[in-house]
């Protein structure tokens, strides 16, 4: 057989073990490799910073591989396999990632998915400590000021810090405002015993999800699942749903710094959700705004006006966001603005030809089946829709992809509400 599906017609097959752990099985011969995936939940909250640093401590060092270099060898002598982790988030969840990958058993010609399984149970359970037994304080000082100073690093990149700013004014009282590993000035302000007690709490009750890709059956998937010990004894924390506001007063914010191109970002909010009946058609418009090179806002506002150097929109689907961000002449903003918003608004009018449309579609599409080429982003799709409480249905998406029309792209396109305009020019 070839791989496991469920009957509800997701990539995965999966199955709670228990209120602590739900596994995801995708059993596909198209690897050489399998690929595990431990994923907790968590808030975006004054703890966001000290969680965010707990994969980085982890992956220090075990009790029975306490430095960096005992790691790699045995990382090497388990034929190159790999091992990581690091925070990320979808809406106002905090994503916290513990990845592996290694070899098939048949190729390796050794049991390389029972020590990968035991691996990564010394990573999450077992790891190196102080001599209180506590994770070492000296390995949480190093990680914390490298992971401080990627956080003001934002600052010299322009684009990245634009797109920081805009979402700091537009949700600045909404947990989303938040980075995913914390501000700057929380991340300097941390302790060893935050850190220490974040890691705790994550293995207590951090809503976990365990996903598998690769040639291997349900009752070893069982097998690996219950030898990482997060399906008994935890009690998960009841998180909050990722709130969703409608577009307020359109706010205007401009910054000035030493800058030789104005960085000009959007933010809009929709009301389509990952579980609606416009979410597709969502999908497309914004292929058509600003999401693809066939896009209005490439097309029109780069090729043809000239008003920038480049621009792109794109969506948090969870959070209920479309963005859009634009290298300009700071002279040429108010045009800009202008054009960017007319682009929209032609959508909204359902201005837009037969053919931008099956371009935009073909583009998505081709896109989307290519999740089938990649554990990681096949993981990646999953992850989004587990936390949005929706199958994995890659096939029912594509389905509904192909059949949206112009007059639900419209629709989609006329929830798309201006609210935060931010500048950041010379």
């Amino acid at each position: 057989m070839g791989r496991d599906v469920a009957t509800n017609g997701s990539l995965f097959r999966s199955e709670a073990l228990g209120p602590g752990l739900r596994l995801h099985l995708r059993r596909t011969k198209a690897f050489k490799t399998v690929t595990a995936r431990v994923a907790f939940q968590a808030e975006l909250d004054r703890r966001t910073a000290a969680r965010a640093l707990v994969p980085r401590v982890l992956g220090r060092g075990t009790k029975r591989l306490p430095t960096l270099r005992e790691m790699q060898l045995e990382l090497d002598r388990l034929f190159g396999a790999s091992l990581s982790g690091d925070a990320g988030k979808i809406g106002e969840r905090q994503v916290i990632q513990l990845r592996a990958d290694w070899i098939h058993d048949r190729l390796a010609g050794a049991p390389l998915l029972a020590e990968m399984g035991a691996l990564l149970a010394d990573f999450l359970h077992d790891p190196a400590c102080d001599a209180d037994g506590g994770l070492r304080a000296d390995v949480i000082e190093h990680e914390r000021k490298m992971m401080a100073d990627e956080a003001a690093a934002v600052f010299d990149d322009k684009g990245r810090y634009a797109r920081h700013r805009l979402l700091q004014e537009m949700c600045s009282d909404e947990a989303y405002a938040r980075p995913s590993s914390g501000r700057e000035e929380e991340i300097r302000a941390l302790r060893a015993d935050d850190v220490r007690s974040a890691y705790t709490d994550l293995l207590a009750r951090g809503r976990a999800d365990l996903f598998l890709v690769g040639d291997i059956t349900w009752s070893q998937a069982l097998r690996f699942a219950r030898k990482l010990g997060l399906h008994r004894g935890r009690r998960p924390a009841r998180l909050k749903a990722t709130e969703r506001r409608d577009a307020g007063r359109v706010r205007t914010v401009r910054e000035q710094q030493g800058v030789g191109q104005a960085k000009l970002a959007l933010g809009f909010r929709t009301s389509v959700r990952p579980a609606g009946r416009l979410y597709p058609a969502l999908v497309i418009m914004n292929a058509l705004f600003g999401g693809t090179a066939v896009g209005k806002l490439f097309k029109t506002v780069r090729e043809k006006a000239s008003l920038c150097y480049a621009i792109h929109s794109s969506v948090e689907r969870t959070k209920g966001l479309v963005l859009v961000h634009a290298g300009i002449d700071a002279a040429h903003y108010a045009q800009a603005r202008r054009l960017i918003l007319k682009q929209l608004a032609d959508l909204k009018a359902g201005r837009v030809t037969g053919d931008e449309v099956a371009l935009a579609r073909g583009i998505l599409l081709s896109g989307l089946r290519s999740l089938h080429d990649s554990p990681g982003r096949v993981i990646d799709f999953a992850l989004e829709r587990t936390v949005n409480r929706l199958a994995a249905d890659l096939d029912g998406l594509l389905r509904r992809l192909a059949t949206v029309t112009a007059r639900q792209i419209a629709q989609a396109a006329r929830t798309v509400e201006l609210d935060t305009v931010y500048l950041l020019r010379d």
